[in-house]
């Protein structure tokens, strides 16, 4: 499984308007927009790599929404490098791991 990971404008928003009492203004939010930390999944799950690049070319015609990397489910593992067992369904902790970054758009 492949996913994208970037940021949408309009959540960084919401994100924004959340954490401050006060009315933000939409620097704020473009600011927060442009950084390259704080990415988060923008896109459903995808069964192959070659359907992330074809949401990455659909999302370059939209400036709200930027692509920063995609990422692939894998196995969580712990500093030892042992795999993570979920205790209530005792199978593997799946999570997704950057896998390829996104040239600037």
């Amino acid at each position: 499984m492949f996913a994208v990971y970037g940021k949408s404008l309009q959540k960084e928003r919401t994100r924004k308007y959340r954490c401050c009492k006060y009315k933000i203004s939409d620097e704020t939010a473009m600011r927060a927009f442009k950084k390259d930390t704080g990415a988060y999944q923008i896109s459903p799950d995808y069964s192959s790599e070659k359907q992330c690049l074809e949401f990455i070319d659909l999302a370059k015609s939209y400036p709200e929404v930027r692509c920063l990397y995609t990422a692939k489910l894998d196995r969580a593992r712990n500093k030892k490098g042992e795999v993570i067992i979920n205790e209530k369904i005792s199978r593997p902790k799946m999570k997704y791991f950057r896998f390829k970054d996104i040239p600037n758009q």
